[in-house]
């Protein structure tokens, strides 16, 4: 075999404190890709469907795909895969930055953690050589002092690569994300709740691997050209500019940006959190994930009223409006602060933000009361309420320890799920479906509950003008899940689809891997990774009765905005997706589907 084809992964047995290499096979990568696809793979073969997320029996597959750590830019992505405390479902989470590319050059395109460990520790993975290191003085403590110890601890002669968790890891907040370089994360579903189960508090990666690919002189010529489209796309250069918060403007002028807890879907104080007044008012830098030329990142400063100096990277565009207009609030230094809160202690800002929001609207329609909620006057645009919610979360207390079991869970405990914003227990993110209609097909079909970057569909629906209508958008639907799953797969940030088309994914994918992949092959393979994820829900008894969104984008229509009046039909959009996917009705692959894309194995 050519030394260029030998790709590995570590397992590492934390009941049994051991860990042995494993070689991959390259026929997988064919029928997988890497990253996302050979997760959903790992998991359905070697995690049972019916188990308990938070057990000893679910894992956390880290899988890196082909480009990991190479020149072509934007490759930085690592998926991992995992069974959801949160929504009891199949999930996974991307990350970005330095961790993914470090671990490929450790000498590993996945890492796949089983077991528990029967105390707190943290592992030392410097190339081949693992260590189970002590974590009993590192349990409890906030995300960035959390690194800092690691760091101190592995006492390298430069830097490792660090991922952990918080408090809320620890306390298995069902949306508890693991986190890298204090403000990066895989954040949704709760692989930080079940790191945390695990006793696992962190892991440090160091590498000195050279990689070893067949066309090197390609890929050099290559990642000049694709780095030369990125910085001369107009996509590139807004994103590098303002980030993700470039997106507000669009979002809320088209009239379907969340509004406290959807019930409008235009923010009248907008303006003050678009992508320039933040550049202009917070904004002192940029910063970039590995082997990117945009830096969407922001570092961003703020005085708060006390005089302290609140320094953080972001917020970005979810958590902007998550924890701002959708709990009725324009004003950055609580939204900076909220976003620090979530950061040290590790918890997902969308979903947080969703359970607040939730309780807010509950709060104001008289549902609750403050004695219900720990004596919180929890009206809409209550700052202070906010930031002592969030922190009632990470630490599991009062009201926060029901909030910690997610939106789902909490709204039927407090007699207010029609005020819960969600689909199979995940919240939504930012966008209304009312106002880009394929978007209600993202939430109600991703596998690990709704998720924007399931299917990015809103931007295709506003640059083609057809938003409001129904007709193509389970089509528009499909290719977006496509190409949002080739590109998880090759571990490719998404925003580098501003410069470098599925064309071009290609030309990078098989000079890295020797392969001869074309557009048919690999589209065929983003069918048969979306099937499988199917599958995996499907054993656990998710169908079509599943596939939902709430009943007020059903039937209420936007009042104000550009949007209003709008509604979804979602009967029509799924039945038109699963015609489309070879499903049946009540959403299951039919068998001819499943022998097309060669899973009869796991049917």
């Amino acid at each position: 075999m050519d030394e260029s084809s030998i790709r590995k992964i570590l397992r590492v047995d934390l009941s049994r404190e051991d860990s042995n290499v494993e070689t991959l096979q390259s026929e997988l990568l064919e029928k997988y890709i890497g990253g996302r696809g050979l997760g959903a793979f790992y998991l359905m073969k070697e995690v049972p469907p019916d188990i308990d997320p938070l057990s000893a029996k679910n894992k956390l597959i880290f899988m890196n795909g082909p480009l990991a750590g190479s020149l072509i830019p934007g490759n930085n992505k690592i998926c991992v895969t995992f069974k959801s405390p949160l929504t009891q479902s199949y999930s996974y989470s991307l990350c970005g930055g330095h961790w993914g590319p470090e671990l490929k050059y450790a000498g590993f395109d996945g890492l796949i953690i089983e077991g528990k460990s029967k105390k707190p520790i943290f592992l030392s993975i410097i190339n081949e050589k693992v260590e189970f290191k002590s974590a009993d003085k590192l349990w409890g403590k906030h995300i960035p002092e959390s690194e800092n110890l690691i760091q101190k601890d592995v006492n390298l002669d430069k830097p490792a690569q660090i991922v952990v968790i918080g408090p809320a890891g620890e306390k298995l907040v069902r949306y508890a994300t693991i986190s890298h370089a204090f403000y990066r994360d895989f954040g949704r579903g709760g692989s930080g709740a079940v790191m945390g189960s695990k006793n696992l508090k962190g892991i440090a990666l160091q590498g000195s691997s050279d990689l070893k690919i067949p066309n090197p002189k390609t890929i050099i010529s290559l990642s000049k050209e694709l780095i030369k489209n990125l910085r001369e796309s107009r996509g590139g250069r807004k994103r590098r500019q303002y980030g993700t918060m470039e997106l507000v403007e669009r979002i809320n002028n088209a009239g379907f940006w969340v509004n406290r807890n959807f019930t409008e879907g235009y923010f009248a104080e907008g303006n003050k959190l678009e992508g320039s007044r933040m550049r202009e008012r917070i904004v002192f830098g940029d910063s970039s994930c590995f082997s990117c030329p945009i830096a969407c990142g922001k570092r961003v400063n703020i005085s708060s009223r006390d005089g302290r100096l609140i320094v953080l990277e972001g917020p970005e565009f979810e958590t902007v409006g998550m924890l701002g207009p959708n709990c009725g609030i324009s004003d950055w230094e609580t939204i900076v602060k909220a976003s620090k809160i979530c950061d040290n202690y590790g918890f997902d800002t969308i979903n947080a933000g969703a359970c607040i929001s939730m309780l807010m609207e509950a709060f104001e329609s008289n549902r609750l009361n403050s004695d219900n909620i720990d004596g919180i006057e929890a009206n809409f645009g209550n700052k202070e309420a906010l930031l002592i919610l969030l922190k009632k979360i990470g630490e599991r207390n009062g009201i926060g320890d029901l909030l910690a079991e997610g939106i789902g869970f909490a709204s039927k405990k407090l007699g207010s799920e029609s005020y819960a914003i969600h689909s199979k227990g995940q919240s939504f993110p930012v966008y209304d479906p009312r106002g880009a209609k394929a978007m209600a097909l993202t939430y109600a079909t991703s596998p690990k509950g709704a998720h924007h970057m399931y299917a990015t569909t809103f931007g295709v629906e506003l640059s083609l003008g057809n938003r409001f209508e129904v007709e193509g958008k389970a089509l528009l639907e499909r290719d977006q899940q496509f190409s949002m799953c080739i590109v998880d797969s090759i571990a490719m940030c998404s925003t580098m689809r501003a410069g470098i088309p599925l064309n071009d994914q290609i030309k990078a994918y098989n000079a890295i891997t020797g392969m001869k992949m074309n557009p048919e092959k690999m589209l065929k393979a983003a069918e048969r990774i979306i099937n499988l994820e199917r599958l995996y829900n499907i054993k656990i008894g998710f169908n079509r009765k599943d596939d939902t969104i709430p009943k007020r984008f059903l039937k209420i229509p936007l009042s104000v905005g550009e949007s209003r009046g709008h509604t979804v039909d979602l009967n029509s959009l799924l039945d038109d997706y699963y015609n489309i996917m070879g499903w049946n009705l009540d959403g299951i692959p039919t068998k001819e589907k499943i022998e097309e894309l060669e899973l009869s194995d796991f049917s």
